[in-house]
């Protein structure tokens, strides 16, 4: 039973924050312990703040069965400290323990707080800890007015992020969640002073109308008599704009009519506001298009890198002639395969490259020539290390590498990223990474048209000298999550790659490459009706959408591929109700995520340090109280989801087509909406994420209208032609 409490309490421990509410570990004034679970917006406790709380007192049970109170509570606000509070929060400082604290309260009672922020104090506070001991006393006396000066600090920051959260609803900012990433961007305590400096800021983050009605209040309040519209501060704004959508979109640049009529949407002379965005140096022009600035210099960057790789002489001589063909031969023998003469052909002109790149289509072997080609490359001497984005396409590739004599591991490229790191770092480091990469190193990289730049700029930095780079991929696939497609244009420059077209018939007989290969080139497949078959490719009217997936679901692996939110949103809403009961545990990690034991979920950004990538698939082991524990793809060991990473998980049951780049399941269900963002390229990228079954759930003529759509991402990266030797 839970009744109506209300208390003065000291914050011991933040459990869990949250932009709708927090949980606390607390102590009360007589010294007992609560813990304190808040609902309400804008509130984040720091330790050793000093507040007052109500709500509905009840009990509530750890991962070890014991039994604390906990107050349900949606009143909360701050009180001015007073010495009892202050005893708990003394007693865990190191080197001051209960007894010590007590002697500072019966000295000093409700002025503790006060004198423990004045230092012309500290002489009697001294006195009072250790009178006996005056060397010791000083010591333990300034690490607590260290303490409290933190604190202090602390609580100075948690009043101006109040006070800046308060002074944006009043310009018409009242969305949490953008108003918490504009304090991240402009936090102190000058907060309000900067974005007045600069108040077309949110332009960066936030749509063109809200971020110019921000914006031009804050002009009128700074120059009342100026001409607003053509204000140069707006005109940069709405440049800023313009980039945040192009960038959302994948593109690194546009054509220059593009862009201007992006800008006259905003209610801007384009011609004026170019003319103020080149004379700040803001803007970069090349190959007829305006480039974002930013992008532009990581697209340079990795041309850099590429020019200086192909630059360096050889680490390893690579044969001519009928050596060359002999090294191809001998490499095939060593893997039991027969290679056909494409893929015989495509070997001997990858192993002269410095910068290779191989493509093909779903089901034409590029696997059996990579696994061919690395035996070669050893055989010369030199090592190989290889990797995808996807934990599952890392394992797939793994397996489809490996020998029985020879096994090999394939790593995500956030693994690969961590250990160069540890090995650039080598001082530092604490243990041996997995490999070392060397000059004689190939590194082979699977899916590559799903790493956008930043990632690839990111690698390619922290390779060695002499390394050479080996990339796979399709380029009938959607682009990256991210911005821009290396892969794709170094694709259509063609003088580095090997190409693959013969689609050869997998040992399953599965017909799921022949009919992406089909939709790859633009013809529409005759598919027949689903009826319960276990492989091959069918049509599903809409109406059937979740009868099928409860057909499928628990009895099979599965994945559901979507490509609107709102349809993403429905069926992980509807399918993770239906398997909640009034006893299930659950974990909230975000506004809108909720997280069960069984529950598929998916990573939305990027976090390398952790080993987490935008796309990535797992699955929910466990949740002890606010504790979740996560089985990623590719992984066999589950771990724990830290703190920082729980804004960057949604519910997996169903998603979009961009995330299922790189991974695969045994069956698949596409969604096949009638909308612009389903495309050719979107549709053979949700087909060839299918092993066994892939069912389409749509209407024969938006199938159609689909494979005629087609994806287009514009990029202002380029490299140069390779030089023939």
């Amino acid at each position: 039973m839970r009744a109506p409490f209300s208390a003065t309490v000291v914050v011991e421990r933040v459990l869990s924050q949250l932009d709708n509410g927090c949980i606390f570990s607390a102590r009360c004034e007589d010294g007992s312990a609560l813990r304190v679970k808040f609902s309400g917006k804008d509130t984040r406790p720091l330790t050793g703040d000093v507040l007052v709380v109500e709500g509905l007192l009840g009990e509530y049970r750890d991962r070890f069965g014991k039994s604390v109170r906990q107050l349900e509570s949606k009143r909360m606000q701050p009180a001015a400290s007073h010495g009892a509070l202050l005893g708990p929060w003394l007693a865990k400082l190191p080197n001051i323990g209960p007894t010590r604290a007590e002697r500072l309260l019966h000295t000093f009672g409700n002025d503790l707080a006060a004198v423990l922020c004045d230092v012309d104090r500290m002489n009697d506070v001294a006195a009072v800890i250790e009178p006996g001991k005056p060397a010791l006393a000083a010591r333990i006396t300034a690490q607590i007015y260290a303490q409290m000066a933190s604190q202090s600090s602390a609580q100075r920051s948690r009043a101006a992020e109040v006070e800046f959260l308060a002074f944006l609803e009043k310009l018409g900012i009242r969305e949490t969640r953008l108003a918490h990433q504009l304090w991240r961007l402009m936090s102190g305590e000058s907060a309000i002073d900067r974005l007045k400096r600069n108040p077309y800021v949110p332009a960066s983050l936030i749509d063109w109308k809200t971020a110019d009605r921000v914006g031009l209040r804050l002009l009128r309040q700074a120059d009342a008599d100026g001409e607003l519209g053509r204000h140069p501060t707006r005109l940069m704004g709405a440049m800023n704009s313009v980039w945040r959508e192009l960038l959302a979109n994948g593109d690194t640049a546009a054509t220059e009519e593009k862009v201007m009529s992006l800008l006259e949407s905003r209610g801007v002379n384009p011609t004026e506001a170019l003319r103020v965005i080149e004379s700040n140096l803001a803007l970069k022009r090349g190959q007829d298009l305006l480039r974002a600035p930013g992008a532009a210099w990581l697209e340079d960057q990795v041309t850099v890198a590429l020019s200086a790789t192909e630059a360096r002489a050889p680490s390893l001589s690579v044969p001519a002639g009928t050596d060359l063909e002999r090294l191809v031969d001998a490499a095939q023998t060593d893997a039991q395969l027969q290679l056909t003469d494409e893929q015989h052909a495509a070997i001997a002109k990858l192993l002269g490259l410095p910068v290779a790149v191989l493509q093909g289509g779903a089901g034409v072997g590029k696997t059996t020539v990579m696994k061919v080609l690395t035996i070669a490359w050893e055989s010369l001497g030199g090592d190989v290390v290889m990797g995808a984005l996807a934990g599952k396409a890392a394992l797939a590739l793994s397996r489809g590498a490996s020998s029985h004599s020879r096994p090999r591991l394939a790593y995500t490229i956030a693994r690969l990223i961590s250990m160069l790191e540890q090995q650039r770092d080598s001082a530092k480091r604490t243990r041996q990474p997995e490999v070392s990469f060397t000059s004689r190193t190939l590194l082979v990289i699977d899916e590559a048209g799903m790493m956008d730049t930043p990632s690839l700029y990111k690698l390619l930095s922290l390779l060695p000298p002499g390394a050479r780079v080996l990339f796979s991929g399709d380029e009938g696939q959607l682009p990256p999550v991210g911005i821009g497609k290396v892969f794709h244009d170094l694709v259509a420059e063609g003088s580095r790659v090997a190409n693959l077209t013969k689609v050869l018939r997998q040992a399953d007989d599965s017909v799921i490459p022949e009919v992406a290969s089909q939709i790859r080139v633009g013809k529409q497949p005759t598919l027949q009706p689903w009826r319960g078959e276990s492989k091959g490719v069918y049509l599903v009217s809409p109406s059937q959408l979740w009868t099928v997936q409860r057909q499928l679901r628990d009895k099979r692996e599965l994945m559901v591929v979507a490509a609107r939110r709102k349809t993403v949103d429905d069926i992980n809403f509807t399918e993770s109700a239906r398997r909640r009961t009034a006893d299930t545990v659950t974990q909230r990690l975000g506004p809108l995520v909720e997280v069960a034991v069984g529950d598929p979920i998916v990573a939305t950004a990027n976090r390398y340090a952790e080993g987490l990538f935008n796309g990535l698939l797992g699955t929910v082991t466990a949740v002890e109280g606010t504790d979740v524990s996560l089985l990623w793809d590719g992984e066999t060991l589950p771990r724990n989801l830290s703190e920082e990473a729980r804004s960057s998980i949604e519910l997996a049951y169903a998603i979009t087509c961009h995330k299922a780049q790189g991974s695969s399941s045994e069956a698949v269900i596409v969604v096949v909406e009638d909308s612009v963002l389903v495309t050719r390229e979107w549709l053979y990228t949700a087909i060839t994420r299918g092993r066994e079954l892939v069912l389409l759930v749509g209407e024969a003529a938006d199938i159609q209208c689909s494979v005629d759509r087609r994806t287009i991402r514009t990029t202002g990266f380029q490299v140069p032609a390779r030089l023939r030797s």
